[in-house]
């Protein structure tokens, strides 16, 4: 595999994570991963496969991570009362439990 790049193309995803890209393709259509469409392909962020793979993951220790992570965003955008941003992780992990189940 080579060096894991900043944004990337399905397929380098589909390498990255082990899985067919057919899957790969499945989840960005379900809303599952989110990409950038560029015509007629797709770019990923690499930040978005990691926070994919932590909002899935089966591990307190992962959705923690998850958690502190938003909650620097949430630093970093004093302007947004910190309540609000608990609120809208909070439907957003739900909303991907609920797809995942």
């Amino acid at each position: 595999m080579e060096a894991v790049k900043k944004i990337m193309t399905p397929e380098q995803v589909a390498d990255y994570l082990q899985l067919n890209k057919d899957t790969v393709y499945r989840y960005i259509r379900e809303g599952k991963l989110t990409a950038s469409r560029l015509g007629r392909n797709y770019r990923i962020l690499k930040e978005n496969v990691d926070l994919f793979l932590l909002a899935t993951s089966t591990s307190q220790a992962a959705r923690e991570a998850l958690f502190n992570r938003l909650e620097g965003v949430a630093d970093r955008n004093k302007e947004i009362p910190f309540s609000e941003v608990e609120k809208d992780v909070a439907e957003a992990v739900a909303e991907v439990r609920r797809r995942n189940s």
